[in-house]
């Protein structure tokens, strides 16, 4: 059991950059005992899944903020950005998306779950699919999907006299971000359909482990004291 009496305090340790938490109960200090089993351990894993997800609502805000060079006619899906200081941002933070969006699908050094596209509702899977063919192809790796292309090109005028004249472009092209036209579903759509998915398994497993496992642990750390 629990109630609003609970507040909890961070210290930071500026020569260490180590968080330290304190919690209270009524003011007083309490016991602090990490949980080490393996559904708490799953809870862990979905709590920074969670957090990336947030991450990834954060990054959307900025790049609505931002995004305002974008078709005008329905029926066209890209637009040439002329102002690059701004969507080298934009990019930036899209690629921040995808990053973190599929690092929620993907096995994780220090994670015990990762998410599965089984568990999404169907009618995300094409839009998922194509935000991992992003991740992938552009975001993690320049891969076969060829989001991004260089090419080098000599230009040169018709020859006069013989005389061969000659300049070498780079052709560079990249997305700058994937979003979607009006009345379409978007990446934030699809970021908002996982969190509630990855909410509601935080919060089957958070009341397995306050009303199952916590109570045994700290009974077995009180009688270990004890004893």
């Amino acid at each position: 059991m629990t109630d609003d009496y609970f507040e909890s305090k961070h210290f930071l340790d500026k020569r260490t950059g180590e968080v330290h938490r304190k919690y209270f109960y009524k003011r007083k200090p309490c016991n602090r005992l990490v949980l080490t089993s393996n559904v708490a351990k799953q809870l862990a894993g979905y709590t920074l899944i969670e957090k990336d997800l947030r991450s990834c609502f954060a990054w959307l805000d900025e790049i609505g903020r931002r995004h305002d060079e974008q078709p005008t006619n329905p029926n066209e899906h890209f637009a040439h950005a002329k102002n690059r200081e701004n969507y080298n941002i934009i990019k930036g933070l899209f690629v921040a998306i995808l990053t973190f969006y599929g690092k929620c699908f993907t096995r994780c050094e220090g994670r015990r779950v990762k998410l599965e596209r089984s568990k999404l509702a169907p009618e995300f899977y094409e839009l998922h699919d194509e935000c991992m063919s992003f991740r992938h192809n552009f975001a993690a790796h320049s891969g076969a999907e060829k989001l991004e292309v260089a090419k080098v090109v000599a230009a040169y005028p018709d020859p006069k006299k013989g005389k061969l004249i000659i300049r070498l472009y780079h052709e560079l092209n990249q997305p700058d971000l994937y979003w979607p036209s009006a009345g379409e579903m978007g990446v934030r759509d699809l970021i908002e359909h996982v969190h509630s998915i990855v909410s509601e398994k935080i919060e089957s497993l958070a009341y397995k482990v306050q009303n199952e496992e916590a109570p045994v642990a700290i009974m077995k750390a009180l009688h270990g004291t004890a004893g």
